[in-house]
């Protein structure tokens, strides 16, 4: 009998352990067998193990998609554990991952690759399933870094970490010797790598495509890191525009690279100096790729802060000077979800009243009114206080009625806080309660306040990002709604 139980106590394992490993080296070979489709590049990962990796790392990777938009893909659900299949016309294109660690690597992929995603000491490791390659050719700039400097990070990669620490929370020490020596030794790690990724070349070791896809990254990202002056903490836009107008190379055209060289440009620059960017570009001969890339970012910066209106004009005007139409569904977006969501948003008043967001504008008819979105623990918020109490008084006889509505968790401290800055106006002044369940307050993305919005007479919103009540701009746009 005590035969018959260990046979049948060794039988049972046996298939245990045979069903553990058919599954997973099954997973693992069936994805190595899986054809890719022409017009196609796929990533999968080595194993569970791996994936699990990516996701407590909170890895991002990036593309630019045919359109010319930029495609993330974050690793940080169950989703994600499925295959990456990136559909292109393009013969190539480069794959930018980051992470937590601060991690972060271009891979330059060719159409037609199948690519193991790895985790080797700690890193993204590449390496392809249907063509004999060596490691330099998906892995070259994790390898640079730990051939030429010995670490996980670039020359160039330690100049930025410092510069954006030192922009965000300045020392009380001066940090300018710092940052001038990080950049004299970025400096001559660009040309050390350069010499590298030549030797890499010379030797067979990746191919002259991606020794050009490189060499142009490397020289381009010298030309950006001169706009980086280290006896101040401004950027030079001028100095990047230059270059990047005059100094790029072709093979960074459709790139991460350049899409995100012209988004920093643009973020570094005033309203009226993009705005006059974007007028000499426009009044020179057809736009080329890069200047439509500034004209992108330009408009993606300028649309949130415009009049529903305005935005319509502004779509019309520069419709055909954009990279392809789907810039332009993605320009509109916002607006269009914000216009087809109804505000739904329970709200309570003084003395405890329950009300609706939509019975407010129903009760409202025939006013245009200010929302001043705020909350207590928003200093600028209560400061702008008095400004909006001003332009409620300046216009209600004119037709416009402010609304002060607080995004806080809690009604009393709300109360409190309401009175005490003077804004508990009857019928004027509201909490947000049951947040999390509104549709509407998801979509205008209430953590960033304060902020106002503009309802018309027949309670449609109008404008998503009213200027603020302590400036001209926001009694001109009144007035033109006013007395057109």
């Amino acid at each position: 009998m005590r035969k018959t139980k260990s046979k049948v106590h060794i039988f049972f394992l046996f298939l245990l352990l045979t069903a553990f490993w058919s599954c997973n080296s099954g997973e693992k070979g069936e994805k190595r067998e899986a054809a890719v489709e022409p017009g196609q590049i796929v990533l999968f990962f080595e194993d569970s193990v791996t994936n699990q990796f990516f996701r407590q790392r909170k890895a991002v990777f990036k593309y630019m998609d045919d359109n010319m938009l930029p495609v993330e893909i974050s690793f940080n659900s169950e989703e994600s554990s499925k295959d990456l299949i990136i559909n292109t016309k393009r013969g190539s294109l480069d794959l930018v991952y980051r992470d937590n660690s601060q991690f972060e690597f271009t891979y330059y992929l060719q159409n037609g690759d199948s690519i193991l995603i790895q985790e080797k000491d700690k890193k993204p490791w590449f390496e392809s399933v249907k063509k004999e390659s060596s490691s330099y050719t998906y892995n070259l700039e994790l390898l640079r870094n730990t051939e030429l400097y010995g670490k996980s990070h670039s020359k160039a990669q330690d100049f930025d970490f410092l510069w954006n620490e030192t922009k965000a929370f300045p020392f009380e020490l001066d940090m300018n010797e710092d940052l001038k020596r990080n950049k004299d030794e970025a400096i001559q790690g660009f040309q050390k790598e350069l010499s590298w990724i030549d030797s890499l070349a010379n030797t067979g070791s990746i191919s002259e495509e991606v020794k050009a896809f490189y060499t142009s990254k490397n020289r381009m990202a010298q030309k950006k890191l001169e706009a980086y002056p280290t006896d101040s903490m401004v950027f030079d836009s001028q100095l990047a525009v230059n270059s990047f107008l005059n100094e790029i190379e072709p093979q960074l055209d459709t790139t991460v690279f350049l899409d995100e060289f012209s988004e920093l440009i643009i973020a570094n620059q005033t309203q009226l100096q993009s705005r006059d960017l974007i007028d000499s570009l426009l009044a020179g001969s057809e736009l080329n790729h890069r200047e439509k890339s500034l004209l992108f970012h330009y408009l993606q910066k300028e649309i949130p802060f415009l009049s529903f209106k305005v935005v319509d004009e502004v779509l019309v005007r520069y419709s055909d000077k954009l990279a392809n139409p789907a810039q332009l569904v993605l320009l509109n977006s916002s607006n269009k979800a914000l216009q087809g969501i109804e505000p739904d948003i329970e709200l309570m008043g003084l003395q405890k009243s329950s009300i609706t967001f939509e019975e407010i504008l129903s009760q409202k008819r025939g006013k245009y009114l200010y929302v001043d979105l705020w909350a207590a623990w928003c200093i600028p918020c209560i400061k702008a206080f008095p400004a909006s109490v001003a332009l409620n008084e300046e216009y209600k006889s004119r037709g416009v009625e402010v609304i002060f509505l607080s995004v806080d968790d809690n009604y009393k401290f709300w109360e409190e806080v309401a009175i005490k800055y003077d804004i508990a106006i009857p019928n004027q002044s509201f909490v947000a309660m049951i947040k999390d369940e509104s549709e509407y307050l998801k979509a205008l993305d209430v953590a960033l306040i304060p902020r106002y919005l503009i309802f018309d007479p027949k309670g449609k919103l109008i404008h998503p990002n009213a200027p603020r009540p302590d400036t001209e701009e926001i009694r001109d746009f009144l007035d033109s709604l006013i007395d057109p």
